[in-house]
């Protein structure tokens, strides 16, 4: 039996990169013993109903010893490598920066003893990589280069590292899904177009857009919005939305996929992703996304999506919300072209297989050097 360890940032996330490693690592192959292994210490309600669903899957999960996320980083390799020495991981994959970052540095420890040499698969999940850290994400990459071990989860993520980074050829793998069982959300108000934000209040998401949009449509007693979520601009988008009788705001709600078909729509104004999950969950759940158009979101959905802005344009966002008030746009069409779409795409079987190929590949390279 091989042992995958997937490296992540936090159990406390909850992600998209958290919940592809995590759906990687529901794979019932026999042949593989997956380990969940987190950067940052969590602690919270969410993370103990995840630490739930990761015992009753069968992964077993490793927690960091350090709150603080630079310390974190520093001081990961002084646990991880006590870790990797009781356990003996075939396979190391790393999913976000922080990670990235994390394993890097371990790696560099692990030079000083001669007969430690991991095996790395490194997921890059964003087509825009290390903005706070540019000149370090500059070192770290070439680590990752050199060892051809990245992968991408989209072609507009592929396109953009071959850009900025190297012109080699990286394989695709897509993120995959399942159809969960569907449950009630009860913040739903009835009579109104439920709307649903759920992703970090950051400016990558498009949160500052969100609230103009809100705020333009101060007036509408038709829709009522959902924002799940966090992050730097919490604060500020709390306060901004304090007026607003038509707002909900959530902090992280666990299965939040269970909860999808109970919403109208969905809403994603992010300026980039790498290959979002949350509008391949709302598909499978029948509920149409009204998006942004920009990389990573544009691949999630059929072409011509309909429910799609340019350059988030809360003006075209308003023209959208106005055409679904008036029956101008047909709910249930959208959400089963979308749904096959998803059904055909993004299936998570799929994807368990091409990263288990990858990392049989990887392990048979090891042992042909060694023999």
């Amino acid at each position: 039996m091989k042992k995958i360890f997937h490296v992540i940032s936090s159990i406390d996330l909850g992600g998209s990169a958290e919940r592809v490693a995590i759906n990687i690592a529901k794979s019932k192959n026999k042949e593989f013993e997956y380990h969940l292994v987190e950067v940052i210490r969590s602690d919270s309600d969410f993370s103990n109903q995840l630490k739930k669903e990761l015992q009753a899957n069968g992964i077993k999960y490793h927690l960091s010893i350090i709150r603080k996320k630079k310390l974190a980083i520093l001081f990961f390799w002084t646990w991880f490598l006590w870790l990797y020495l009781k356990e003996r991981p075939n396979i190391i994959h790393s999913d976000t920066e922080v990670p990235d970052l994390s394993l890097w540095i371990f790696r560099k420890v692990a030079c000083l003893l001669f007969w430690i040499r991991p095996k790395y698969i490194r997921t890059i999940h964003n087509t825009e990589l290390w903005n706070d850290w540019k000149w370090i994400g500059k070192i770290v990459e070439k680590y990752y280069i050199r060892k051809q071990s990245n992968i991408a989860i989209s072609d507009s993520v592929r396109n953009n590292y071959m850009k900025a980074y190297s012109p080699r050829p990286i394989p695709v793998i897509y993120n995959g899904v399942s159809v969960v069982d569907p449950k009630p959300f009860h913040g739903i108000i009835a009579g109104k177009l439920n709307i649903l934000f759920a992703g970090r209040m950051e400016l990558q998401k498009g949160i500052d857009i969100l609230v103009k949009l809100i705020n333009r449509l101060n007036n509408n007693d038709h829709i009522y919005f959902h924002v799940v979520g966090s992050g730097t601009m919490e604060k500020d988008v709390k306060e901004c939305l304090a007026a607003c009788s038509f707002v909900s705001i959530y902090d992280k709600v666990y299965n939040l996929s269970a909860y999808l078909g109970s919403f109208d729509y969905l809403i994603m104004p992010s300026r980039h992703e790498g290959l979002a999950l949350m509008p391949i969950e709302a598909s499978l759940a029948h509920t149409p996304t009204i998006i942004n158009q920009c990389q990573g979101l544009a691949e999630t959905l059929p072409q011509n999506w309909p429910l799609c802005v340019k350059n988030n344009s809360v003006e075209e966002y308003v023209a959208i919300f106005e055409d679904i008030l008036k029956g101008n746009i047909d709910r249930n069409y959208l959400a089963d072209m979308a749904f096959n779409f998803t059904k055909e795409h993004f299936n998570i079987s799929t994807m368990q297989k091409q990263y288990e190929k990858i990392y049989e590949e990887k392990c048979n390279d090891n042992a042909t050097k060694q023999a």
